[in-house]
């Protein structure tokens, strides 16, 4: 397949949505098999795209202009083309307009790597979920030592790491020594996701942690790492009023193409189309689904319909909500494209 093979459309020429973030599961193929891996990661799929397919994707990508391209998977390290993935959207996006991320669990790292990534990615995370013993039962066993090897090998080629937790309720314990321990490590860069119940994790509510042991945790190991600092504000009055999850801002893009809002929403009526079929930016115009999505008032629709309640909660996720309601009628009013699919 060539650029000539998809029909090219200027972005100004199709108004399309603002994106905030790009998640491109490169692959489905995984060295661990973790219990509650959102995308049940394991083996490639049988029809992934090929490094030419993504050669024709970059542009498309860099025309809409995301404000970062989360490369990820499965273990997109196990790609043999990984390097010329990276380089292919660098050669597309000239001006640096879109920043590049890259997810890894840290088990093939070596310090050649490393320093390859250097220049090819803005960010790098490492997955890391607990101490030794924790983590290695969630992610499987050696998991603690190849992740924190990882870590200090990007930190000696000059390369900081961002350490990637994903919390639950097995892990929430640890989240205090863990965060002092990377720290007294230097590893100061983490991004914290809370446990989503789906894939492998499916149904799992009881996995989710407890959001006031969470922040008890994250205070208590600031007040230790930090003692005669005051603990940042995180805006929590804004936080607080926020009931829109950013549906409709993101897009999540399989291995083999398909192209989904997020990595919740992907059952058959919320697929937007496949980029081996159409161009991305026809994908992504604003009188589509995501622009739909990205219009929803979650207030109003929680007082249209009681089933709905939970959409004004803040941080609310639309995807859990659907899941457990997608019989409303609300739904075929709000989102009448759902129909067409």
């Amino acid at each position: 397949m060539s650029p000539d093979d998809i029909p090219w459309f200027e972005p100004e020429a199709i108004p399309c949505v603002p994106l905030q973030n790009v998640f491109l599961h490169v692959t489905k193929a995984c060295n661990l098999n973790c219990t509650y891996c959102y995308f049940s990661a394991r083996k490639p799929l049988p029809d992934e795209m090929t490094t030419e397919e993504f050669a024709v994707l970059w542009p498309q990508l860099a025309a809409l202009w995301p404000g970062k391209v989360v490369l990820t998977g499965g273990e997109p390290l196990v790609r043999s083309d990984i390097l010329e993935l990276l380089q292919g959207l660098k050669d597309a996006d000239p001006e640096h307009n879109v920043k590049r991320c890259l997810n890894t669990n840290g088990h093939l790292v070596t310090p050649a790597l490393a320093q390859r990534l250097v220049g090819l990615t803005d960010e790098v995370r490492v997955s890391l979920d607990g101490l030794r013993e924790r983590n290695d039962a969630l992610r499987g066993q050696g998991n603690f030592d190849a992740a924190f090897r990882a870590l200090k090998t990007f930190y000696d080629v000059g390369f900081e790491p961002k350490v990637l937790i994903t919390i639950t309720a097995g892990n929430v314990d640890d989240l205090e020594e863990l965060i002092c321990l990377l720290f007294e490590h230097k590893l100061t860069r983490m991004s914290f996701n809370n446990f989503r119940p789906i894939g492998r994790g499916d149904g799992r509510w009881d996995w989710r942690a407890d959001p006031q042991r969470v922040r008890a945790a994250m205070t208590r190991a600031w007040q230790r790492c930090h003692p005669d600092l005051p603990i940042p504000s995180r805006h929590v009055e804004a936080e607080h009023e926020q009931c829109h999850c950013g549906v409709g801002t993101m897009l999540n893009i399989l291995p083999n193409g398909d192209v989904f809002p997020c990595h919740v929403l992907t059952s058959p009526e919320f697929r937007c189309g496949n980029v081996r079929e159409h161009n991305l930016l026809e994908i992504c115009r604003d009188t589509g689904l995501l622009g739909d999505l990205a219009a929803l008032d979650f207030r109003e629709l929680a007082k249209q319909d009681e089933a709905l309640a939970d959409l004004s909660r803040p941080g609310v996720c639309l995807g859990n909500v659907y899941a457990k309601t997608k019989d409303s009628p609300m739904w075929n009013l709000s989102l009448p494209i759902l129909g067409q699919v």
